[in-house]
């Protein structure tokens, strides 16, 4: 039922994320080159401060950098733009009575299209750097299918959370900041040690990380024994988020002018 509910308002999903992403095209001075600058700024900052650290440097470190860096910001960028989504629309939900998770969900698809932009050129500078377009690319497109469907199912509880308890976002972006650390943005999965890497792929972002690297630089195929624990993960936190919704549609509204 929630998925038939879905294609009855796929346009409106659409055409607002559409409008979202030239809104936010205007808004910044240097419009959809911000969308590449961004990223490539603060992968240029971590960088610097982790090759002096680590030791590491050349074009290698630089793609294996970014790749981890573009990754885990689709991720957190979308869980936190969706987390504030129903609060941001709540002047229209109070007009139009329309399911509540449209909206992270449109959040969530803006920053999607931006995180496609940038990951082409990645891949673009990746080939300049020696890594060129292999076989084992046919794994991207349902790599980034998977962490959508991650992304996607973090949001809808967060967002509910979110809407109701306003402390919420403060603890989910301190832990943001530990999975941050702990998701192999900066260091190979190969340094975890044995006894931990069960726990390191627990989470994840890790998985998809290193998935990623393991297509663009190490041309192999992503580990799907890990991927299919990912994808587990991802689907339990989307029922968690479809229970959520459907419970909280009519009454988070009463709750929260409450």
């Amino acid at each position: 039922m929630w998925v038939s509910t879905l294609k009855r308002y796929a346009g409106i999903v659409f055409y607002r994320t559409l409008a979202g992403i030239k809104s936010e095209g205007r808004q910044n001075y240097l419009g959809y080159l911000w969308f590449l600058l961004e990223p490539m700024l603060s992968t240029l900052v971590l960088y610097i401060a982790f090759s002096q650290i680590t030791g590491k440097g050349g074009p290698e470190y630089v793609v294996f950098l970014i790749l981890g860096m573009i990754t885990w910001q689709w991720f957190e960028s979308s869980c936190m733009l969706g987390a504030t989504a129903i609060k941001a629309k709540y002047g229209v939900l109070t007009q139009f009575n329309l399911p509540k998770y449209i909206f992270p969900i449109v959040s969530i698809m803006v920053n999607t299209w931006k995180f496609l932009c940038v990951f082409v050129v990645i891949l673009v500078t990746a080939a300049v750097f020696g890594y060129s377009p292999n076989f084992h690319y046919v794994y991207l497109p349902g790599l980034m299918l998977l962490q959508l469907l991650l992304i996607i199912g973090v949001t809808l509880p967060l967002t509910i959370g979110a809407t109701l308890m306003n402390d919420l976002l403060t603890v989910v972006s301190s832990i943001f900041r530990l999975l941050f650390f702990m998701s192999g943005i900066f260091f190979d999965a190969s340094l975890v040690p044995e006894n931990l890497k069960s726990l390191f792929y627990a989470n994840p972002m890790a998985v998809f990380i290193e998935s990623y690297r393991a297509v663009v630089i190490h041309n192999q195929p992503p580990q799907m024994t890990h991927l299919a624990e990912a994808g587990l993960v991802s689907v339990a936190f989307l029922v968690l988020g479809m229970i959520l919704h459907a419970y909280y549609d009519k009454k988070i509204l009463k709750l929260t002018n409450a």
